[in-house]
């Protein structure tokens, strides 16, 4: 990294590490966006860090940008999920065809550091697919947007969103895919405000509602869906740093595991060094042998040898994958495969983590006047929304057969 991305990073931990310790409880037993902590990141330009320098961004590299979504997972891990949420859909549009709506919002997000949000994912508490996203109707020099999607992290926050959906046709005729990106306060788009979940309560990560909201036609970018496929199909063959950059959104959560794994293990490890005896009864007053600190106990040193080893690891995985996106792989397959192979070793990471705190820390730890409470719930969230363990699984075990395989989640496909 540059010598001006490590002092960024040593500016975010000191925040981290600082103010939002005490903030972070306060946003999560509210539900509360953290409004305070975008606030400082965007006095460092952080949001806009990933774009690059012509568009206001800071032109950080790959490795500059985990290392401060790491930090500030560290500090909280709502802030960091809104962050990368942000980050991710402002990187999506710089990757996108120039078109006038998209280049004054990347001008406004990089230059004045508007916020932007993507709903993408089935709405809050609805269990079918189907009946999730959004369509538009042609009206001549209007398009109208109608649909609801969920987990629109960052809403709370967000200036823009960025909408795709279906362009309505006569039947028998294939519709057009309709990408458009709104301002929120756009009559006819409501931020529902209904995010309510056991973790990452501070995301913001609301439903968004279209109803006959009108959009001009010369603000949204229309594409054939025929001539999608044929773009996706020629994208999919080919493999370029360009192409593989295209999955720090995905690396960014990693790195959200990551900084919540490394505070958990730190108060784990202060914690057992203060935590003596198990039980209060009778038998202490009579001078009864005490257990010590668990410190002290061989099982709570050999489940912290192994939480030490996930956190290590996972590191080691996360930023040697982050440096090797400066380097072709030799197939989209290979790329793809070496993707699937880091992801599920967070994955494990995380959640031995978590589960080892949990077991070493026990019940008096998991009390809200602690941290470690809400730390947990943040990484069990965040392995609850992202991908499965079993299925990445398998698709390591196909790639090593020689069958294709691919790599979908919530930072895309």
């Amino acid at each position: 990294m540059e010598p001006w991305e490590e002092e960024l990073v040593a500016k975010v931990r000191e925040l981290a590490r600082g103010p939002w310790q005490e903030r972070a409880a306060v946003y999560d037993r509210e539900g509360r966006f953290p409004r305070e902590n975008i606030d400082e990141l965007l006095a460092l330009k952080v949001p806009s860090m990933a774009l690059g320098p012509e568009l206001g961004g800071l032109g950080i590299s790959a490795e500059g940008q985990m290392r401060v979504m790491e930090e500030v997972a560290y500090g909280d891990g709502s802030t960091a999920v809104a962050l990368n949420m942000h980050v991710l859909v402002a990187s999506f549009l710089e990757s996108m065809p120039p078109f006038e709506r998209r280049n004054r919002v990347l001008a406004d997000i990089g230059k004045n550091g508007a916020l932007i949000c993507g709903p993408g994912s089935i709405p809050t508490g609805q269990l079918d697919n189907r009946q999730a996203g959004f369509r538009f109707r042609d009206e001549g020099d209007t398009v109208v947007l109608n649909g609801r999607a969920g987990f629109a992290s960052m809403s709370d926050g967000a200036k823009y969103a960025l909408i795709g959906g279906q362009l309505e046709k006569p039947e028998g005729q294939e519709p057009d895919v309709v990408i458009s990106i709104p301002e929120l306060a756009t009559p006819g788009i409501r931020v529902l405000g209904n995010w309510d979940a056991m973790g990452l309560r501070g995301t913001a990560s609301h439903d968004i509602v279209a109803e006959e909201a009108r959009l001009p036609k010369s603000e949204v970018l229309i594409i054939p869906a025929a001539m999608l496929r044929m773009v996706l199909e020629a994208q999919a063959k080919v493999v370029n740093v360009q192409s593989q950059m295209r999955a720090r959104g995905a690396l960014g959560i990693l790195a959200i595991w990551l900084g919540l794994a490394q505070a958990a293990f730190d108060f784990t490890v202060g914690y057992v060094k203060e935590r003596h005896g198990y039980l209060a009864g009778p038998m202490a007053a009579v001078g009864a042998t005490q257990p010590g600190y668990r410190a002290d106990q061989p099982w709570a040193q050999f489940a912290i040898g192994n939480m030490d080893h996930w956190l290590e690891t996972g590191r080691i995985v996360l930023y040697e994958a982050t440096r090797r996106l400066e380097t072709p792989f030799e197939s989209p397959q290979a790329f793809t495969r070496y993707l699937v192979r880091t992801v599920y070793h967070l994955r494990r990471m995380s959640e031995e983590v978590s589960m080892g705190a949990m077991r070493v820390c026990g019940a008096h730890a998991y009390v809200k006047v602690r941290p470690l409470e809400r730390i947990f719930r943040d990484m069990v969230g965040g392995n609850v929304m992202a991908w499965k363990t079993d299925e990445l699984q398998h698709s390591l075990g196909l790639a090593a057969l020689g069958r294709e395989i691919t790599f979908v989640g919530p930072a895309g496909t």
